[in-house]
């Protein structure tokens, strides 16, 4: 498939501090949530964390996308294989994130997937969810920054995620590329332009977005040192 020549002019999402529900259809998988990911990290200097509870951190994507492997090491991944260590991950993060730092965003894939599995009987499970919950909408509120989120399936047992979250978007994919929306379905904040004939593959138009936030982040930079006397 043929890629076009041109820089895209398209921007990611801007995230709000808060905790933003993302949906993202299968056929599309994680690529989105770490496009959103990376574009935080690369406008920010603080570091970002992801957990995960839903096997979805593929970090070998995540490579794929970043412009450069000096983005990654500012990325902390840590999975939970049961709802208990999944809970204990998010409590661990929310108290590492109190003492030591701030993030520039915390993103937590299938964070109902643990609690839906079969070694924590059914009111326990709904307990350590809304716990899970808690946690990460914590991390926002005191740390001021966005928390991604993404669910398994959306029915009436995570429905309590939904009504935590301050924003929803859901993640489509079209004849030209993905594209998402708020949650009316009014906005479109990322879409191919199709002026030119041209079409490219889901990844390539990923990585031409974060390379285009790589130039700005450097120019704002370069500005900013500039302005600033006796900045190097």
């Amino acid at each position: 498939m043929h890629t076009r020549s041109r820089r895209p002019t398209a921007e990611l999402p801007e995230l709000g501090p808060g905790v933003t529900l993302v949906d993202v259809d299968d056929e599309l998988g994680v690529t989105p949530v770490q496009a959103l990911l990376l574009d935080r990290v690369l406008s920010s200097d603080s570091p970002a964390f992801w957990v995960d509870g839903a096997n979805r951190a593929n970090t070998s994507r995540l490579r794929e996308l970043a412009p450069a492997d000096r983005v990654l090491d500012r990325i902390k991944v840590a999975r939970g294989f049961t709802a208990h260590q999944h809970t204990s991950l998010l409590d661990r993060l929310a108290g590492r994130l109190a003492i030591r730092e701030s993030p520039s965003v915390v993103v937590a894939t299938g964070l109902d997937g643990m609690y839906r599995a079969a070694d924590v009987d059914s009111e326990l499970a709904e307990q350590m969810f809304i716990r899970a919950i808690a946690s990460v909408a914590r991390v926002g509120r005191v740390h001021d920054v966005p928390v991604i989120v993404t669910r398994c399936r959306e029915d009436e047992f995570s429905r309590p995620l939904r009504r935590a979250a301050a924003t929803k978007l859901h993640c489509r994919k079209t004849p030209f590329g993905p594209r998402f929306e708020d949650a009316s379905g009014d906005v479109e904040t990322l879409v191919y332009h199709t002026e030119d004939g041209w079409i490219q593959t889901t990844l390539e138009y990923w990585c031409e977005v974060l390379e285009h936030r790589v130039r700005m982040h450097e120019t704002s930079t370069a500005e900013r040192a500039v302005a600033t006397p006796g900045v190097q």
